[in-house]
């Protein structure tokens, strides 16, 4: 009876995850529900790391980007981690089956600087066969910095999505979403103004004078085979279409086709693995049409009407396996650069090994790595990283070769350690300068240039179980130049950070950051200096259905700048809700 028992609540509890987790997660169901679940020991349901459905908001000082290439974090949302920090390990778990399902949550808030955000999602319940659900988002802020232009910015995305499993194995999924996205070229003040336009003020300049704005659609369609079993056949195929259309006369159509395969096989007599294949197909076709105006009154001195066609194909064989106590991923990547102009079709090889070895019954784990990539800088992928971008940037295609070790030391129960060291070779990476021809010098064009970096890690986690998490670690860098003209701009040579989340029965929930990014060359041989920020999120949980937080940036009130000309705002703060309808 206490077998059965426990396995129930397995059972239960395994159902429970899989209908709370977000759609990536929800419905990937293998249709294996009768198979039998064997306990030893004592019973511990461990809930184990998946997303959650609850998406935290954000506030910025300015307009949100991603990282893309860079080993730090230029990015106007916060002062973030250079580096991906441990993940917790798995929280405990009460095992008994839920009562309720909360398949949605709106989520509304409002912060100074006139920012407001709110967040909406919903998905079906919990089903063997099929999840569908949609997700809508909105964030903004309509704030001045004293002196400069306007900083005006929003991001609006909504996203439908739904996931069918036929049979017993074969998923069918596909999502369809639009994202838009505004911003303002704000980087310059009164002076700059007198100097370059005499008869302009910044009250004179309309907003349309130096507005950014992007229209993107994106719709995906896969199919993913769910067999477990390594010894038979999986396969998976993706197709993915994304149109992004934005001010001053700039299209870029995106068609991607992928595919994967799996199969397993035997190495001698005692060791079994596992080969892949992956193929992957991109191809680009932008225009560009000057019909009006530039920014501020500039113009492009190309043609009227610029159009381009671009690919790059991948082909990825590899295979997993156990080998000796070593765990082996070994293989190459092969692709074909149709990307940048000048890259005539060029092949290029990369490795793809990455070897781990655990030791001291697992207390200790070593990995070394030869890894590489071809990546493509579409205009779309290059706004994202830098908002504050020319139309029509130049495009090319970044690649790199990727030399690493890693260790993890699980000092205790409670404290893990982790060190890194790694060697690229970076070629045509994406770095930023100020265009010369706009007059304010207030706004970028991208700039590839080849180099050489060294970089060492190390952090520290200590989990106290659910209620303290501490975590510090940072980075050196050091960069040799590979090509003669390269300008090493906008990268720090260290970075710290620090961070703590109490978890006090779950009722109040607080993190604190707090982050040192060392000084790094800006342009004309000017320092942006060394800036630290301080981030603190409290959340108070007054059921399973309704809670309330309060996020803050900038706590330290610095009046920093990500990139030169553009300073960021001195403390944001964001309140709101969260509300939930639970199901039965």
């Amino acid at each position: 009876m206490k077998k059965q028992s426990i396995i129930g609540r397995v059972a239960a509890l395994t159902l429970m995850v899989w209908a709370g987790t977000m759609p990536m997660a929800a419905g990937q169901n293998d249709g294996g529900y009768n198979e039998s679940v064997v306990v030893k020991g004592a019973y511990r349901p461990v809930l184990e790391l998946r997303e959650k459905v609850n998406f935290p908001a954000t506030i910025s000082d300015t307009f949100p980007q991603a990282i893309r290439n860079f080993q730090y974090g230029i990015t106007p949302v916060r002062l973030k981690a250079l580096y991906e920090p441990t993940r917790i390990k798995a929280a405990r778990l009460v095992g008994e089956p839920a009562t309720r399902l909360y398949n949605n949550y709106l989520r509304i808030g409002f912060g100074n600087h006139w920012t407001p955000m709110g967040d909406l999602y919903w998905s079906s319940t919990r089903d063997k066969r099929k999840t569908y659900g949609l997700r809508v988002n909105h964030l903004s802020s309509w704030g001045k910095i004293d002196g400069y232009g306007k900083n005006h910015y929003g991001n609006t995305m909504a996203m439908v999505f739904g996931k069918y499993i036929v049979g017993e194995t074969l998923q069918l999924s596909t999502d369809l979403g639009y994202e838009h996205d505004h911003n303002l070229y704000y980087g310059f003040n009164d002076d700059m103004l007198g100097k370059v336009f005499p008869t302009y003020t910044r009250d004179s300049i309309g907003v349309a004078d130096y507005r950014a704005s992007y229209n993107v659609a994106t719709w995906n369609i896969g199919l993913k085979n769910m067999q477990l079993d390594p010894n038979k056949l999986g396969y998976a195929a993706n197709v993915s279409v994304r149109d992004m259309w934005a001010l001053w006369g700039q299209n870029e159509f995106t068609l991607t086709l992928s595919g994967d395969v799996h199969y397993g096989f035997s190495v001698v007599e005692h060791y079994k693995g596992v080969a892949y294949l992956h193929a992957e197909w991109e191809g680009y076709a932008n225009q560009l049409q000057q019909g009006e105006k530039w920014p501020l009154g500039h113009r492009l001195p190309v043609a009227d009407t610029a159009k381009g066609y671009r690919n790059i194909v991948r082909v990825n064989p590899y295979a997993d396996l156990m080998l000796g106590g070593f765990q082996v991923h070994g293989g190459l990547l092969a692709a074909v650069d149709a990307y940048s102009v000048d890259s005539a079709n060029t092949l290029r090889i990369f490795p793809d090994v990455v070897v781990s070895k655990e030791m001291l019954k697992g207390a200790l784990s070593v990995s070394v790595a030869a890894t590489g990539g071809l990546e493509a800088n579409s205009w779309n992928s290059i706004r994202i990283v830098n908002p504050y971008l020319t139309p029509g940037a130049e495009q090319r295609a970044s690649y790199h070769y990727d030399f690493t070790g890693n260790a993890r030391w699980n000092i205790s129960r409670k404290l893990e350690a982790r060190a890194s060291v790694g060697y690229s070779l970076l070629r045509d990476d994406l770095s930023f300068q100020l265009d010369t021809t706009y007059r304010l010098g207030n706004v970028y064009r991208p700039y590839y240039m080849d180099c050489n970096r060294f970089s060492i890690g190390a952090m520290v986690a200590f989990v106290n179980d659910e209620m303290l998490t501490l975590q510090g670690g940072g980075h050196l860098y050091s960069y040799t130049m590979a090509g003669e003209d390269s300008l090493l701009s906008y990268r720090p040579r260290w970075d710290l950070t620090l961070g703590a989340d109490v978890n006090y029965h779950d009722k109040w929930l607080l993190h604190l950051t707090g982050q040192l990014i060392g000084s790094m060359e800006g342009e004309a041989g000017k320092t942006l200096p060394a800036r630290y920020g301080i981030a603190a999120e409290v959340e108070y949980r007054h059921n399973k259905a309704l809670s309330f937080f309060l996020k803050a940036d900038n706590l330290a009130f610095q009046r920093y700048y990500y990139w030169s000309h553009y300073p960021s705002h001195r403390g944001l703060f964001l309140i709101g809700a969260t509300y939930t309808i639970p199901h039965k």
